[in-house]
């Protein structure tokens, strides 16, 4: 069953798995340590670069939010704007 980008952001929330802040979600990026990484429509293109770097030389996916920085900030419940948010792996 397919998970709407807003249900995966709600329910890495309410699991506390959702980081947020492009240096640490790209730290995380490199360590393999994040199940995907959903960044906002108007991402700056530089950032995109090595976003799209890591997430292919570690192999996790990458998703575009349908809305900009602002609209991420609301949907995540932060009261400021958010570029990049990641979502950490399940525990083993």
């Amino acid at each position: 069953m397919l998970m709407t980008i807003g249900k995966q952001i709600k329910d890495a929330i309410k699991n506390d798995k959702l980081i947020i802040g492009s240096r640490t979600v790209l730290k995380n990026l490199k360590n393999e340590m994040l199940e995907s990484v959903v960044y906002a429509s108007n991402c700056p293109e530089e950032l995109m670069k090595d976003l799209n770097h890591y997430s292919k030389v570690s192999g996790i996916k990458l998703e575009e939010f349908n809305g900009n920085s602002v609209q991420l900030g609301e949907l995540c419940g932060k009261p400021f704007r958010i570029l990049i948010i990641g979502m950490k792996k399940a525990k083993k």
